[in-house]
């Protein structure tokens, strides 16, 4: 999946007079222009690129270092004041908004401020001033996001232990090799046991030295 507003390592699938279209690894692709193509770069190389939306509003690459990336916080100079918000330069040909809303104090152009940058709802970068508000924020995205993977880990645990183990798990999750667990549970040796904890926890499971069982 291609990762908007983020330095990536892409694939150069095919070759088109105007530039080439690199490929990810789930074969979604996006533009670099010709003037951005390293010389000597050929289909099938790699290219670490920076993704983003151009004035036409179309997903392009660039070889080019921006001054930050979507979850960072960076200090940058403003281009321009407009009705709908400042405009700022984080290193690239199109420069990025700040919404009025997303502005704590009146900006001037020429000012250097500090903001945080990420993905509007409308999938366009976009600035704030408010950075520890879109830092803790991000945080509380993240941890809901691990929650959600832990709980779903749990329950599949759960569910394969029963199904396919009669409730009886013939190894613990210390002992297990990874390759075994990734074969009766398509999951990391760490997700595992991180899945078995939670389930511990809730006493939904009991351990002993040779096994792992369901409590019912």
């Amino acid at each position: 999946m291609l990762k908007l507003g983020k330095t990536q390592k892409l694939r150069i699938g095919r070759e088109k007079d105007f530039g080439v279209y690199l490929e990810d690894s789930e074969g979604e692709s996006v533009l670099l222009p010709i003037r951005q193509l390293p010389a000597g770069k050929k289909v099938g190389d790699e290219l670490s690129v920076f993704v983003y939306r151009d004035s036409r509003d179309r997903l392009i690459a660039t070889t080019e270092t921006p001054l930050m990336e979507v979850g960072e916080v960076s200090r940058v100079r403003v281009s321009d004041i407009t009705p709908i918000g400042a405009f700022v330069n984080i290193g690239l040909e199109k420069e990025v908004l700040i919404p009025h809303r997303e502005m704590r104090y009146e900006l001037k152009k020429g000012q250097e401020v500090e903001v945080y940058l990420y993905v509007d709802h409308s999938g366009r970068l976009a600035a704030s001033t408010y950075t520890k508000k879109r830092e803790d924020a991000r945080h509380i995205e993240e941890e809901e996001r691990k929650r959600y993977h832990y709980e779903r880990d749990a329950e599949k645990v759960l569910h394969i232990l029963e199904s396919k183990f009669s409730g009886q798990l013939p190894y613990t999750d210390k002992e297990a090799d990874p390759e075994r667990i990734a074969r009766d549970f398509g999951l990391s040796k760490a997700a595992f046991k991180r899945a078995i904890g939670k389930l511990l926890k809730e006493e939904r499971v009991k351990i002993t030295k040779t096994a792992i069982f369901c409590r019912y």
